[in-house]
């Protein structure tokens, strides 16, 4: 018979469940998806909006989705203490301080580069949780590229990164590890905001137009290239970099007029 306590434990579990009980829509997607293939499925092509996830609204509207200002409003604040504190505490001096900048956005650029490439495009498994997992983390967004709100990480995914990242570079690095931070969430914010430029902005400059046609490849053409989301840096190094032709069938059935021919790089 189970005593008070352990009745109590279970009711608590059950309604922390009942809080992350997920959708049938998103269940049978997440059970029917193919991995991430050169172009979204063909019933998820027109779904500009995408799917809902969680059951309960305040989650799904503050936690599992995010704005894309958002990013900013909780690293812009750190950026600057980091930086402070490098001259403040640290005694750096502003050449060092800006070279350790550099240095933490080329460092991130490169990390986005090999997580896109060989953690996010990870093939589907049929352990559920891990398949849940893959998909929520990078499946969705290749099914569902125009959901302005699944773009930019929401808190639940980039505070724990973020808090893992500064104690490392706390024990790593020393005197500089403020600095180095400061670049690192720099090419974070740069990474998280060209994504979302690219997909959701109306390119005017030759170099806006030559991104959004560089992305636009990844998710409609060949999934295996174009890896790099704030910059082609690493595609160029590494040989994943194709040339961005105009846009597939595929792509205007997906974006529509969004889908704009003119915006192809020479």
């Amino acid at each position: 018979m189970r005593g008070p306590s352990s009745a109590g434990t279970g009711r608590n579990g059950d309604a922390i469940m009942g809080l992350l009980s997920t959708t049938d829509e998103w269940n049978d997607t997440v059970a029917t998806w193919a991995g991430i293939q050169d172009a979204p499925a063909r019933r998820n092509r027109r779904r500009v909006a995408g799917i809902r996830a969680l059951n309960n609204s305040v989650l799904e509207k503050h936690f599992a989705s995010s704005h894309w200002i958002m990013p900013g409003v909780w690293f812009i604040p750190v950026i600057v203490y980091c930086v402070y504190a490098s001259v403040a505490v640290r005694g750096l001096t502003a050449p060092v301080i800006a070279m350790c900048i550099v240095a933490g956005v080329l460092g991130w650029s490169f990390v986005e580069y090999w997580l896109h490439r060989f953690v996010f495009h990870l093939p589907p498994t049929d352990i559920r949780p891990i398949r849940t997992v893959l998909f929520a983390l990078h499946g969705y967004h290749h099914e569902f590229p125009s959901d302005r709100r699944r773009l930019v990480a929401p808190p639940v995914m980039s505070w724990p990164i973020a808090s893992v990242l500064a104690v490392i570079y706390w024990s790593v690095f020393g005197a500089y590890w403020q600095a180095l931070f400061a670049g690192t969430l720099v090419g974070y914010l740069a990474y998280d905001w060209m994504h979302y430029y690219t997909h959701h902005a109306v390119p005017r400059s030759r170099f806006g137009k030559f991104m959004r046609r560089f992305h636009m490849e990844h998710h409609f053409k060949n999934a295996e290239t174009q890896y790099g989301l704030s910059s082609p840096l690493w595609d160029f190094v590494f040989l994943t970099y194709r040339r961005p032709t105009a846009p597939t069938p595929a792509e205007v059935e997906c974006l529509g007029g969004d889908a704009d021919p003119s915006d192809a790089a020479p």
